[in-house]
């Protein structure tokens, strides 16, 4: 009997020490503790799109040749600048490319690229042979001028009427008779103003965002462009924002300014010290003995206003072309 008992509580010691030995060695899973919904990672939501404001300036890039730089001034003597500043010999161009006023026998071209883009201009036609084969073709990247002292450009712009014309390349004013310039002994008179972007002149290797480019035309049918260039600012330009509220939406619709209360004066800067060099329309036939006068400093105009001209016309700019031995003569006034 009492050997009966003392078996039964060795059975019952060894059978909770088997079971807690058992617990010890099995550990229990871990907890994985979730992160509350209200906690997670916001649902991803479309963000209001960046607003990029244009640069002052902006390289020329894809636009034509990077030459990144100052503008050098060359000691060269002034007899050496005049020699290479005389005039083309080719016949002068009848009236700016940038214009578009009638429309080419060479058939539509753009800016975008393929065959009817800037680097096959000179093969649509005869007549835009030039494009590709000339000498003195623009627009030019200004690196190096030679200082020389030259009269002051005169501006006699008056107020004007206006009429926009949206030719399917830029929006070009035309305007009445009356305004003109006397620039290196020459009176030309102004026949229209168009815009182009980025601008294409460009000055030590940078393309500004926008030009403005002044045509006119002496009485002998010699043609003189002025090319106003154009930097972003924080203030409306009133004779851009008028004539931007106007502009033509569609191909080949016009719209006319009556009121004689714009001048194309408000395209210049108050300093107007110039660049000049012989070149060619920038556009098809591309016709060379044109008088550039590039103005050295920039007009400031909003970047909505920019942006405004870019919704119609996001690029219309020729890349930039061979200087070959043409020098750019720099006014000292």
């Amino acid at each position: 009997m009492r050997y009966s008992a003392l078996m039964m509580c060795l059975t019952v010691a060894f059978t909770f020490a088997a079971e807690s030995s058992h617990k010890a060695a099995t550990p229990e899973p871990a907890h994985k503790t979730e992160k509350p919904a209200a906690e997670a990672a916001p649902a991803s939501h479309d963000a209001p799109p960046e607003t990029i404001p244009v640069p002052h300036s902006a390289p020329i890039g894809k636009y034509g040749i990077p030459s990144p730089g100052p503008v050098h001034r060359s000691s060269s003597s002034h007899a050496a600048a005049k020699k290479h500043s005389a005039p083309s010999a080719r016949a002068p161009a009848a009236a700016h490319g940038g214009g578009h006023g009638a429309p080419h026998a060479g058939g539509h071209w753009g800016y975008e690229e393929g065959s009817t883009g800037p680097n096959s201009w000179g093969s649509m036609s005869p007549s835009f042979a030039l494009c590709a084969e000339g000498k003195e073709q623009s627009p030019i990247n200004i690196t190096t001028s030679y200082a020389q002292e030259m009269e002051k450009i005169k501006f006699s712009y008056g107020m004007t009427r206006i009429i926009a014309v949206n030719n399917g390349h830029t929006i070009q004013l035309n305007i009445d008779p009356g305004s003109y310039i006397e620039a290196l002994g020459s009176k030309y008179q102004l026949l229209q103003f168009h815009f182009h972007t980025p601008s294409e002149e460009a000055i030590g290797g940078v393309r500004y965002p926008m030009v403005a480019h002044l045509v006119h035309k002496s009485e002998e049918g010699k043609l003189a462009v002025v090319a106003a260039l154009i930097q972003q600012g924080s203030q409306d330009n009133p004779l851009i924002e008028a004539l931007w509220d106007k502009m033509p939406d569609e191909h080949n619709e016009s719209r006319t300014f009556d009121k004689l209360t714009y001048s194309p004066a408000a395209l210049l800067p108050l300093d107007q010290s110039f660049y000049t060099f012989m070149g060619s329309l920038t556009t098809p036939p591309c016709s060379e003995g044109v008088r550039w006068l590039v103005m050295k400093n920039p007009l400031s105009i909003s970047a909505r206003q920019i942006t405004r001209f870019r919704k119609l016309f996001p690029m219309n700019a020729r890349p930039i072309q061979p200087i070959n031995a043409r020098n750019v003569m720099e006014g000292m006034l």
